[in-house]
């Protein structure tokens, strides 16, 4: 009872019935959003600017999800492509990373997309802050910046929940909703760049850090780095994603986007 007529016909093995049934399960119908704090969203309720504007994120990896919908399927979540360290139960290989069922709007959603759309924020906080980057690398002796920068992406990845909690613990002082979601939005952001494949937006955001403490040094940064401790690196990105006026630069760039969409210029 209750089993496909193909099934009990015998047309349908039981390994095949099964998968159907995984992947009936592993659906996912529900993303969190990053830029709203955590909350959870529908894919009944996205559509494919969403992913972006919204910062969505897989509810157990906390990877970046997609929309998919269609004629024949219900609208749902799915992973980008898989990285080297990709670990979800919510990932089905070839079902929700395959292209050839994709529409063309499917296509304009791209983990490079997303990324770009998160590290361009953190940008508009500072004017200068790509030419803080290079200032960084041109001082300090490449290798030596290296191995200082995995060290710190290392200790905020193995110390983000810490950092979350911190973010979160603030003096009982007047506040707004608007304040209590963007530490919210900062919390979700630290748990985001603490992920693998997040690495390439922390990158930035280490050497970014690194010039605020050599800013006042005039002779050799080389020498001054190996002072410098990854814990008071990873504090640093902590204090730049609250102070990120989120709500704000969010608001403008969901203003630049629908142009985009409608004129045909924005971002």
């Amino acid at each position: 009872m209750g089993l496909p007529q193909a099934y009990r016909c015998g047309r349908l093995s039981s390994r095949i019935y099964n998968y159907i049934q995984f992947i009936k399960e592993t659906v996912m119908y529900c993303a969190k959003s990053m830029y709203q704090g955590g909350r959870i969203v529908c894919a009944d309720d996205a559509d494919y600017s969403s992913y972006s504007d919204l910062g969505l994120r897989c509810l157990e990896c906390g990877e970046e999800v997609h929309l998919k919908r269609g004629d024949y399927k219900k609208p749902h979540f799915a992973h980008f492509k898989a990285t080297s360290s990709s670990r979800c139960s919510l990932r089905l290989t070839g079902y929700s990373e395959g292209s050839s069922g994709l529409t063309p709007e499917d296509k304009k959603q791209r983990r490079e997309l997303f990324q770009k759309y998160f590290l361009n924020i953190i940008e508009r906080s500072d004017d200068n802050f790509y030419q803080k980057i290079q200032v960084v690398k041109e001082k300090i002796n490449t290798q030596k910046l290296n191995n200082f920068t995995e060290a710190c992406c290392n200790h905020f990845s193995d110390n983000s929940s810490q950092l979350v909690t911190e973010c979160r613990i603030f003096p009982s002082i007047a506040y707004d909703q608007n304040l209590l979601l963007e530490i919210l939005i900062a919390g979700e952001a630290i748990d985001y760049l603490s992920l693998s494949s997040s690495r390439i937006l922390l990158e930035p955001l280490v050497h970014y850090s690194l010039d605020k403490f050599c800013i006042t040094i005039t002779d050799n940064w080389d020498n001054y780095v190996t002072q410098i401790k990854p814990n008071e690196i990873i504090q640093q990105i902590k204090d730049i994603l609250i102070n990120v006026s989120w709500l704000s630069i969010l608001s403008e760039l969901q203003d630049l986007q629908r142009s985009r969409r409608i004129y045909g210029f924005g971002l």
